[in-house]
């Protein structure tokens, strides 16, 4: 008998801790990979390859933070045994340092984010909120036709997320994290054939109509774990490779032209940040909140995300 499905690539876990190993083997186990487990970082670079995962504890990762430039899949930063939040300098130098996939905080999310990231990588399923939901979350969306339809949407999205029943808090936040992510899709990601950017300069109370590749969309659920806002560009101009860099000074040192404090702001509002980039073809960026807990109860950094794939308009990503 065959198996209905052939694992894809391998995982590896590199933790000094016996019991970390063995949570952290047993939540990526889920996904039918073959699962290796080292306890040091020289052992890890031994077995890592280019279609190799990293899973690796974070405050070993930062004792040698340029070790995600060495050649894998991708790689993984998770915080201790799990039972507590990597701390915030852990996360501020492996922003520094270029990492792609950062996870601040502890158990359960820790067990969800980190399954929803290796799954994704292991598909190269990039983009869709629905990744982050449970089966049967309902998603709105919004369609903006002109610039300054920004503040409606804005108000409607921080509207029904109350009346869906969440507190004025989160709705506060969502109001702060969709006007700055439509403002970096409106005025930050449309470029020319050169790259530059063309519309950073622009008053940003005049109307413009969206049509083409100016469209932006803005999707959002809840599942009564986490509250997913989801704002979509048709440019695909984000420099990813910038981005973690930037979060890490807080956008101290970002030029107007990269957005300056918009993406920033946005992230320190948000308990995880994901991006997703077709390059240009569309970017999208999910920002959850966490509405099981309160903000003192979890990290008080928020975990990142960025991931690079193809997007099909009718079935979403390759």
């Amino acid at each position: 008998m065959q198996p209905s499905s052939v694992p894809r690539g391998k995982l590896v876990v590199a933790h000094p801790e016996r019991k970390a190993q063995r949570a952290l083997q047993r939540i990526v186990g889920a996904t039918q990979c073959p699962v290796e487990v080292v306890d040091n970082l020289d052992a890890l670079l031994k077995v890592v390859d280019e279609h190799t995962i990293a899973v690796v504890d974070a405050s070993l990762a930062n004792t040698r933070p340029k070790l995600c430039q060495a050649p894998a899949r991708a790689w993984i930063a998770v915080p201790g045994e799990g039972l507590t939040a990597a701390e915030g300098p852990v996360v501020e130098g492996l922003l520094a340092a270029g990492w792609n996939h950062i996870i601040a905080h502890p158990n359960p999310i820790l067990s969800e984010e980190l399954l929803s990231t290796v799954q994704k990588l292991i598909r190269g399923a990039t983009f869709g909120l629905e990744k982050y939901m449970t089966w049967g979350a309902e998603v709105r969306s919004y369609t903006l036709d002109d610039a300054r339809d920004r503040d409606d949407a804005v108000s409607s999205l921080a509207r029904d997320v109350v009346a869906v029943g969440l507190p004025d808090r989160v709705g506060s936040l969502v109001s702060v994290i969709a006007d700055e992510l439509l403002a970096n899709a409106l005025y930050v990601a449309p470029v020319d054939a050169s790259g530059v950017r063309t519309r950073t300069a622009e008053p940003r109370d005049r109307s413009r109509a969206l049509a083409g590749r100016d469209v932006v969309t803005v999707r959002w659920a809840t599942d009564a774990r986490y509250l997913a806002i989801e704002v979509r560009d048709r440019w695909g101009s984000m420099d990813l490779a910038a981005i973690g860099p930037r979060l890490a000074t807080g956008g101290k040192q970002a030029t107007s032209s990269e957005g300056g404090m918009g993406l920033p702001l946005a992230y320190a509002c948000c308990n995880q940040f994901v991006i997703g980039c077709a390059p240009g073809v569309m970017t999208e960026v999910i920002t959850l909140l966490d509405v099981r807990y309160k903000p003192t109860e979890i990290g008080r950094s928020a975990s990142f995300h960025t991931f690079t794939g193809a997007f099909d308009a009718e079935g979403g990503s390759s």
